[in-house]
């Protein structure tokens, strides 16, 4: 995933934090990163940990954490930010991709070329309605794409256009962003590029 950035990249400022992790924080925090499919922010560790931990000291433990998994070719720890929060997840790196689908092939359904340029679509001009889309597209959209997109939580009604019909509006999801590596639409990469792609599996 792009765009995300290791707590590993401020290192130099822990020292920094003043004090180091008490023994078996660093621990307790990788693992409950390997064990909630959430991202987590400082809040949300501390709920888990105590909130007599000082955030400080998470944000210590982390580092430790990613240094700990900096040498994994297959596993980082990355962070970004999730409306206006800061947050951390364990995650495989594109290295892990070609072994997952030889194991499973069958495991997601492949984003077509016409997924992806509905997908970036809704994405780059939203709010847009499914008729803008075909417009844009020059063919109808399959309701099967629509079904797809939103089952993986990237698409969501944004509400109706107030025009004839009032047809529904559509827009992307945090999920989205947060499967793409994305901190905000303002980090989408040229339109061409992404909906040019010929089929992927995300």
């Amino acid at each position: 995933m792009t765009a995300m950035e290791s707590p590993a990249d401020h290192a130099d400022r822990s020292e920094h934090w003043g004090s180091e992790p008490p023994e078996g924080l660093v621990e307790l925090v990788e693992a409950l990163l390997l064990t909630v499919d959430e991202p987590l922010s400082l809040e949300a560790l501390g709920a888990m940990v105590g909130q007599e931990t000082a955030p400080d000291l998470l944000e210590a433990a982390l580092v430790h954490v990613a240094t700990r998994w900096e040498p994994h070719r297959f596993i980082e720890l990355t962070a970004r930010e999730v409306g206006g929060h800061r947050v951390w997840q364990l995650v495989a790196t594109a290295a892990v991709s070609p072994y997952l689908r030889a194991g499973d092939p069958g495991r997601v359904p492949r984003l077509s070329r016409a997924a992806l340029e509905t997908l970036a679509l809704i994405a780059w001009r939203q709010p847009i309605t499914r008729g803008e889309i075909e417009a844009a597209r020059g063919v109808a959209v399959n309701p099967q794409i629509l079904k797809q997109l939103a089952e993986r939580g990237w698409v969501r009604s944004l509400g109706v256009k107030d025009s004839p019909g009032r047809p529904e509006m559509l827009g992307t999801t945090r999920a989205f962003l947060s499967d793409f590596g994305l901190n905000s639409l303002a980090d989408l990469p040229d339109f061409e590029r992404f909906a040019g792609q010929d089929d992927i599996d995300v």
